[in-house]
């Protein structure tokens, strides 16, 4: 696959702890064999380890970091009655070779994000085509439009983040990539749960006023004790097709080291229901969890492993 770094059997034993007695998801997991076409497994791991998406936000660093934290902690889950590691695929990560990923220069950074754009349409696309379900680890929310502009024809998705990301086109970066997907005709009806009303400018909302876009904000979940069954009722009301995008941003979780970290959002459990209750209302084209910027030991712990309870939660629900 091109722009893929390839997950191989000696990261693959890097990563695994075995245990007598146990068997490890990364014990069962599927490798690339010849072709991804002809390898078994409908769910296919891609990790994106950027975050010049974040910077050139003028955000912060660490996304890049999620990938590997993720990585340690769900290939040493257990195998079990309850999840089928047979069908999960760890094909590799998205190259980052040749993009400037050192400069501070937020002009430049921008640039580099098209670049990366390219990349992730081109390796996403090569998993669409071959039938699978991409599960997208790590890096920065701009890699929602090289995503969702994978697919042949416009999709719907939902969005679980405090922030909408539909700002201007000023070059690309984080806080932008669903309005790049809209404008190109690849994401035709869009909507946000758990938006934050105190972190979303009037611009934004204005945005809102469109019949394809539509958010259900953290404060009114708040407000109304809407529950997770209920949130999920008021995104079908708008999302209406039985497939969509999914896209989980970890700064929706509260005091979770991300890109734009908060006291104030979802619990991990939550999020995890969110998962649930809309597995069983849809099927979906892909999930992407991102944002996720761990700078330590103990950060790496946290997010790795609630990546790894959202990636198991998601496997379970649509095998």
């Amino acid at each position: 696959m091109s722009f893929l770094i390839p997950f191989t059997p000696i990261d693959l034993a890097h990563s695994l702890s075995k245990r007598e007695g146990e068997k490890k998801i990364g014990e069962e997991i599927n490798l690339i064999t010849s072709t991804l076409s002809k390898t078994d497994g409908k769910f296919v791991l891609i990790g994106i380890p950027e975050d010049i998406g974040p910077r050139a936000n003028v955000g912060n660093t660490g996304a890049k970091n999620s990938w590997n934290s993720f990585l340690s902690k769900f290939l040493n889950m257990q195998s079990n009655r309850f999840i089928s590691a047979n069908e999960i695929i760890i094909a590799g990560e998205v190259s980052m070779e040749g993009i400037k990923i050192s400069t501070n220069n937020i002009s430049e950074l921008r640039k580099e994000v098209e670049t990366l754009d390219e990349r992730v349409k081109t390796v996403i696309s090569e998993i669409v085509a071959a039938g699978k379900t991409p599960i997208v680890i790590g890096g920065g929310h701009n890699n929602c439009y090289p995503i969702i502009s994978s697919y042949s024809s416009p999709i719907q998705v939902l969005n679980v983040d405090p922030h909408a990301d539909i700002r201007k086109k000023e070059g690309r970066h984080s806080g932008n990539g669903f309005t790049y997907a809209l404008e190109s005709g690849s994401l035709s009806d869009y909507f946000v749960l758990g938006l934050h009303e105190e972190y979303n400018s009037e611009y934004i909302f204005n945005k809102f006023e469109n019949d394809n876009l539509n958010f259900l904000s953290f404060n009114e979940i708040l407000d109304k004790s809407i529950s997770v069954k209920e949130m999920v009722i008021q995104v079908k009301d708008k999302l209406t097709k039985n497939k969509i995008g999914l896209e989980i941003d970890l700064d929706s979780i509260k005091n979770m080291p991300v890109s734009a970290r908060t006291p104030i959002g979802f619990t991990e459990e939550k999020v995890r229901k969110i998962i649930l209750e809309t597995s069983k209302n849809y099927e979906f084209h892909y999930i992407h969890i991102c944002e996720g910027a761990p700078k330590n030991k103990e950060e790496e712990l946290i997010v790795g492993k609630t990546i790894a309870y959202l990636v198991s939660d998601f496997i379970k629900c649509n095998s």
